[in-house]
């Protein structure tokens, strides 16, 4: 098969995706950007979020078959994939992910060379090599998981993430992950933190509790929540630093002993060979929404076998692309759902139509062709 279009579009209604206007992330975490804690924008994080939403990726082989991607930031995912990307893919054999891999390979030494890999070019990667993926799935009628050698695993165990553990053991989840409540420096933020966890524990009992820190810390101020958090016995401390503190994630290992995830702001493969091969992190968590799609995904799980650590894909099982490589890869150990403010688990964070849910906190994904996403392209056409 060759492929004939790759085409974006933005995301304009989300009701073609299955998804109401329920908010989907807890309003109160204004804490996730960094602008809360740094600098003279302290305080003032609303203002600097990301105005763009969602976009979507069509990949058209010429059989007919077509295959659907995902990202975020369309405002400037949009023209890199039409203008740039596109060009340079029509025309191109795919038969196999190893075909898949080498345009891969392609955008990101091209994009290197002229824009950047990383960051924006990245997100826009990710669509294009998820539609890839979806499309040669169906080509084949076959699942993506198969395409990728098969179930690693009988069932993907998932955890929820959000601030309310009661809501989600509600649904039926048995291992939680809350969002670290620090909005003040110094021993303020350590004790309002240590409070928050104290209190997930006692209402969760001996289950897996994890934490998320959001990237808003400096180095100083992560060693410290992390030293006081150790008592609590935590699966992990998830994004502790600013994601590009490269020398400071080894500060950070070399000061505290609990574990610590990272890597769902870390683009292609680099960063996460980089950490991992230092020892600085003891579980990888690459977005394939945003580090560049299911192929990085693929090769960031051979790094974390290689170094004895773990894989905890970003939101895992929060949409049928994560589900079904949370599926296949061994190294994968746990799939998260970021629930947030969501009243239905179909209606969470970035959900796809059609896609599998948890059920009593574990997932086995769909078996349909591709990745299962249940949308015509007249739904896509009512989207955007």
């Amino acid at each position: 098969m060759k492929i004939s279009s790759v085409v974006a579009k933005v995301v304009r209604d989300t009701t073609p995706l299955g998804r109401s206007d329920t908010p989907q992330v807890d309003v109160e975490i204004v804490h996730m950007n960094p602008m809360v804690s740094v600098g003279s924008g302290r305080g003032d994080a609303d203002s600097f979020d990301p105005p763009w939403g969602e976009a979507i990726c069509v990949v058209t082989f010429d059989n007919g078959e077509w295959g659907v991607g995902m990202t975020a930031h369309a405002g400037f995912v949009v023209p890199i994939i039409n203008d740039y990307l596109a060009p340079m893919l029509v025309g191109e054999q795919v038969e196999t992910v190893d075909d898949i891999g080498d345009l891969w390979d392609l955008m990101t030494t091209v994009a290197a060379a002229h824009i950047g890999a990383v960051g924006s070019a990245s997100y826009a990667i990710s669509a294009v090599d998820l539609a890839m993926y979806d499309a040669l799935g169906k080509s084949h009628l076959v699942p993506v998981y198969d395409l990728l050698g098969g179930p690693a695993h009988a069932v993907i165990q998932c955890y929820a993430t959000g601030t309310s553990v009661e809501k989600n053991a509600a649904f039926g989840f048995t291992r939680f992950k809350i969002p670290c409540p620090w909005l003040a420096r110094g021993a303020e933020g350590v004790d309002a933190t240590v409070a928050a966890v104290e209190a997930a524990r006692a209402a969760v009992g001996d289950a897996e509790l994890m934490i998320d820190c959001w990237a808003v810390m400096d180095v100083d101020q992560a060693v410290d929540v992390c030293n006081a958090l150790e008592p609590y016995d935590l699966g992990f401390v998830e994004d502790f630093i600013n994601p590009e503190d490269w020398d400071g994630y080894g500060d950070v290992r070399s000061r505290t002993n609990v574990r610590l995830a990272a890597g769902e702001r870390w683009f292609t493969v680099r960063p996460f060979e980089q950490q991992a091969s230092r020892g600085n992190v003891d579980v990888l968590q690459p977005d394939p929404l945003w580090v560049g799609g299911a192929t990085p995904t693929v090769r960031i799980a051979e790094v974390a076998r290689r170094h004895g650590i773990d894989l905890a894909i970003h939101c895992g099982v929060n949409d049928a692309f994560g589900q079904h490589l949370c599926f296949a890869l061994t190294e994968n150990v746990i799939g998260e759902m970021y629930i947030g403010a969501s009243t239905s688990l179909a209606e969470s964070y970035r959900s796809t139509p059609g896609m599998a849910l948890p059920v009593n906190g574990a997932l086995v994904p769909n078996d349909a062709p591709g990745f299962g996403i249940e949308i015509t392209l007249n739904g896509i056409e009512a989207a955007t």
